[in-house]
């Protein structure tokens, strides 16, 4: 629904937003920064009324912007999370920290957040991680939570899984790509993935991080990989270069159907 590409007419912003369809409903994965989430949701013919919940990766502002605007529109619809997301975050630059955190607004809706540190099934096929142990090495940037360095406890990515297929969907991989999907292979219970969308958090990074991501996709058995958000357009032609047709360049517009 939202990416910092989208197809068409579609609308675009700097975040991230999955829309999840199951035969018991939809779930939101992230909401970008904004409502362009249902603007695109609308131009794309689906029913905003069949969310059923919304699942946050983390608590940045282009990822959980947009939840004001679904909560008001769907009364009944419950936000899982980690408590951590909740709590101030700052990136840092040459001119101090600026403040990158949930918005204000919505802060207003925390009664209707339910928490989560270990894995969560929000419907059938659809689960929360829960929180991803670093496993590999990671260089989780020049951001803070409150006044320390932000590891991203709070992240998590969703497993989707139909029969036997599975796929993961990532938020911005803070914790490293390679953690969210052994996390995400752990829950499911599998060392198969046919499917892995979502930001990288590439942008930026040194041929030393490029190879070594490269490396870790080429050696898991992951089928299709589609880079979007934070992963740049410098990482994803290098993953394509090493990958092939495997990686797909993701926009706003684009569907998937898991195990077709």
């Amino acid at each position: 629904m939202v990416d910092n590409l989208a197809q068409g007419e579609l609308r675009s912003e700097h975040g991230l937003s999955i829309l999840v369809e199951t035969s018991e409903g939809s779930v939101l994965f992230d909401t970008g920064q904004s409502d362009v989430w249902l603007d695109n949701m609308v131009a794309l013919g689906k029913d905003p009324e069949a969310i059923r919940a919304i699942a946050i990766s983390h608590g940045h502002y282009d990822h959980t912007g947009g939840i004001a605007a679904a909560l008001m529109r769907l009364p009944q619809v419950r936000v899982f999370a980690h408590l951590d997301c909740l709590r101030p975050r700052y990136a840092v630059g040459a001119n101090g920290r600026h403040a990158i955190g949930i918005p204000n607004l919505t802060l207003a809706f925390q009664p209707r957040f339910l928490f989560n540190e270990r894995s969560k099934q929000i419907l059938p096929g659809v689960t929360l991680s829960g929180q991803i142990p670093i496993r590999r090495s990671v260089d989780t940037g020049p951001f803070l939570i409150e006044d320390e360095v932000d590891t991203f406890a709070d992240e998590q990515c969703m497993i989707l899984r139909d029969g036997g297929y599975v796929g993961v969907l990532l938020g911005c991989s803070h914790r490293g790509v390679e953690n969210n999907i052994l996390a995400a292979m752990d829950v499911a219970g599998t060392a198969r993935l046919d499917l892995v969308i979502g930001g990288m958090h590439l942008d930026g990074a040194d041929e030393g991080r490029l190879e070594a991501i490269a490396s870790f996709l080429e050696a898991e058995d992951i089928g299709q990989i589609v880079p979007c958000h934070c992963t740049g357009d410098r990482a994803f032609a290098y993953l394509r270069d090493r990958l092939g047709e495997r990686v797909i360049q993701g926009r706003a517009g684009m569907q998937w159907s898991l195990g077709s």
